[in-house]
């Protein structure tokens, strides 16, 4: 299977609410890596590290979804373009642009690490 086609099938798991079948695809020491700026940064081993990552991600947005992505792969790295959108806890909608980039390795996800086009505006008041 192409490195693109497990990092999409990541995406779709994680969009159906499917964790259990999307951390299939994660290599044991996984690794994700969110600016330490976001109420949800620092980084997270381990695909069992993801429950706390979510945890403090879905009390920091009532709502969020991903519009569009488009997958980009290059050797064992998976480049995602995506819009995204969201309402956070002070009930502001956002939306902007992210670039994630995917190390697959074996068939398995090693690291993930976005970088949000404005991160200042992800935690806008």
């Amino acid at each position: 299977m192409k490195n693109s086609a497990i990092v999409q099938n990541f995406y779709a798991h994680l969009a159906k609410g499917d964790r259990e079948n999307a951390y299939k695809l994660l290599a044991d020491d996984f690794t994700l890596k969110q600016a330490d700026s976001l109420p949800y940064g620092g980084g997270y081993r381990g695909p069992e590290a993801l429950v706390d990552f979510f945890k403090k991600f879905n009390a920091y947005w009532q709502q969020f979804e991903t519009l569009t992505t488009a997958f980009y792969e290059c050797e064992n790295k998976v480049f995602a373009v995506s819009t995204i959108q969201g309402k956070n806890v002070l009930d502001k909608l956002i939306e902007t642009e992210m670039i994630q980039i995917y190390h697959v390795d074996n068939q398995k996800i090693v690291s993930a690490q976005p970088f949000y086009f404005d991160t200042a505006l992800l935690l806008k008041r």
